[in-house]
């Protein structure tokens, strides 16, 4: 049985282009509870929709985000990747150009992982990709950087309220990489 966050994760999905429009338009006729999730009104303005004119990608985008909280799911996809990250997932790359890509669109806080990400050349990613040993050095810095902003999450101290907006209540001392970056690099260089 579908819920409320759950649909609403769904509509989130189709946002972030992970669900395409005939998957959408499918899976709202296929689940008869989400007339009452989204309710009446939302409801039948998905399924009276025409999903084969032109603007019905932009009237549905529209239309979710009216309807859900964006900084809810945001925050929960960037959590869910940094907690990958601390894993060594096989997709640990892909990963942090995921989050690079964050960083570019306004997280700020992703600025170590993401000048980590975009300093490293194409062919030592290909190297990381085959030495065990290299990729866990290589690591090492990002998952301590990833458990740091974990835990800034864990404590509400920093929140995705709205799409690319994070309300950071953070320390400026806790800061560290905006104000102490080069440091940063360097010290991930030695290690």
């Amino acid at each position: 049985m579908l819920d409320k966050v759950e649909a609403q994760r769904f509509l989130y999905k189709f946002l972030r282009e992970e669900v395409t429009l005939i998957e959408l338009e499918k899976w709202l006729y296929s689940n008869d509870e989400l007339e009452v999730l989204l309710g009446e009104t939302d409801y039948f303005e998905f399924v009276s929709r025409n999903y084969k004119n032109k603007y019905a990608y932009q009237d549905t985008e529209k239309q979710i985000r009216r309807l859900i909280h964006i900084g809810f799911f945001e925050q929960e996809r960037i959590v869910h990747s940094l907690v990958k990250l601390t894993q060594c997932s096989d997709e640990y790359l892909s990963i942090i150009a995921t989050l690079y890509d964050d960083y570019c669109n306004g997280y700020n806080f992703l600025r170590f992982i993401a000048l980590t990400y975009i300093t490293t050349s194409d062919e030592y990613k290909e190297i990381l990709n085959h030495d065990p040993n290299k990729f866990r050095e290589y690591c090492q810095p990002i998952n301590a950087e990833a458990n740091r902003l974990l835990e800034f999450f864990q404590k509400n101290q920093l929140k995705i309220e709205h799409e690319k907006e994070c309300i950071d209540k953070r320390e400026e001392s806790e800061k560290i990489e905006i104000y102490h970056v080069n440091e940063m690099m360097s010290n991930a260089r030695k290690e």
